[in-house]
């Protein structure tokens, strides 16, 4: 049983990301949440009756367009064909973004958040890639970006792409595990060595243990040196025709800090192929 979250602001992009998550699950049960986040709602928090009153007129017009937007989408959804293994929950929430869908991954048990990496347009581009960003390694649930326009191809091998200096467990690496029983996908391990340096003993240690939990006859290992961490990993993943990346969130980690550099805006917003954002804290 897998329990998904599938944020959206009703956007094309975030529609493709739906049927991206229903492609990527079928045959498993699954209960996808459907969530508009309104973080745009007026707390009710000044003693002013006028300011109260249009706080609630904000408030319920965003609430509206809320349910319409989800009413709309499960529509849809129903005209298209759902799974039988698949259940749809649509959920308004109020608050910040970040904070509220936190509280929802503790609350529901989430396994993996999934959504697209642009919204619709002007500042709900901007938002939704903030949005994107600001989950990675902060909440506990495996995030997926799907690239804008992406269309699901069946997964026939995962790059995961680390720097061996990880407490590698199967409870941490429990989302891509899965998909690979899921997708009978090959496990393509790439280390990025910039500065040529080689590995340490302790780097060596933690790659022989991870060989252990990948089981090496559905895995693959190599190493490149002398590139770019960020344009390393997207040529390995392109060059291996590979279908999803994957990557440990991790603090002060180069290949994290790639999704907040301004000059490249973000590796998930450029990536050719979806991203899988595990967090370290679950290792």
């Amino acid at each position: 049983m897998r329990n998904v979250i599938l944020p959206t602001d009703f956007s094309p992009n975030a529609q493709k990301a739906i049927a991206y998550a229903q492609n990527l699950f079928k045959g498993n049960t699954t209960t996808f949440y459907l969530v508009n986040v309104m973080d745009g709602a007026v707390p009710y928090s000044t003693t002013g009756i006028g300011t109260k009153r249009m706080a609630e007129t904000i408030n319920k017009s965003l609430l509206e367009q809320s349910n319409e937007g989800l009413e709309t989408t499960m529509a849809d959804l129903k005209a298209q064909g759902i799974a039988e293994e698949h259940t749809f929950v649509p959920c308004s929430l109020k608050g910040s973004f970040f904070n509220t869908i936190e509280k929802f991954i503790e609350e529901k048990d989430i396994h993996y958040v999934i959504m697209g990496t642009k919204g619709a347009s002007g500042l709900k581009e901007m938002t939704l890639g903030s949005n994107t960003s600001s989950l990675l390694g902060k909440v506990l649930a495996a995030v997926l970006a799907v690239p804008e326009n992406y269309t699901f191809q069946n997964i026939d091998e995962l790059v995961f792409a680390t720097d061996y200096e990880v407490d590698y467990s199967e409870k941490g690496l429990a989302p891509l595990l899965d998909l690979r029983r899921d997708h009978n996908s090959r496990i393509a391990v790439l280390f990025l060595d910039e500065q040529r340096k080689g590995l340490s003993g302790t780097q060596i240690t933690a790659k022989s243990y991870l060989q252990t939990l990948l089981k090496e006859e559905n895995s693959d290992f190599f190493e490149l040196d002398g590139v770019g961490v960020a344009m390393g990993a997207r040529l390995f993943t392109k060059s291996r025709r590979a279908d999803l990346l994957c990557l440990v969130a991790k603090k002060h980690d180069k290949l994290l800090d790639l999704f907040r550099k301004s000059e490249t805006k973000g590796m998930v917003n450029h990536a050719d192929v979806p991203i899988l954002v595990l967090n370290q804290a679950n290792f």
